[in-house]
């Protein structure tokens, strides 16, 4: 599995959008911008089971075709998990490793509460599971 057809943003330009922020709001509206980025799931795949346990709010993750589809009603997680996909879809031997150096080089990694990394953390655990 290495398509995520909800992103056309690669790594080096979300790192682009990042550039030239400075603060940390500009670093949450650019979070904000690329939630607007994350094409929907289709709804069929939104079903009970298919929400991450873990997560404060609602996280769907599915796999279909060896296509992997994230979404969610939370919009700084949307734009979290457009960066988790372009991870996914850059390195997908070790992505999450690649999510945390990216979180740290876009300023993110010592600005989110600890409920958004514990459901990150969740997320990365599901997609570990699928293999």
């Amino acid at each position: 599995m290495n398509k995520t057809p909800q992103i056309e943003l690669n790594l080096a330009q979300i790192e682009q959008n990042f550039a030239h922020c400075q603060a940390w709001e500009e670093r949450y509206r650019q979070l904000l911008l690329l939630a607007k980025q994350l094409q929907a799931m289709p709804e069929q795949y939104k079903q009970p089971q298919s929400l991450v346990q873990g997560c404060e709010s609602e996280v769907w993750l599915h796999q279909d075709a060896q296509q992997l589809y994230l979404d969610s009603n939370a919009r700084i997680i949307k734009g979290l998990i457009v960066i988790v996909l372009a991870c996914y879809q850059a390195q997908p031997q070790h992505p999450q490793r690649l999510f945390e150096q990216t979180l740290d080089s876009l300023g993110l990694a010592h600005h989110l509460s600890e409920s958004r990394n514990n459901g990150i953390r969740a997320i990365w655990q599901e997609i570990e599971q699928l293999g």
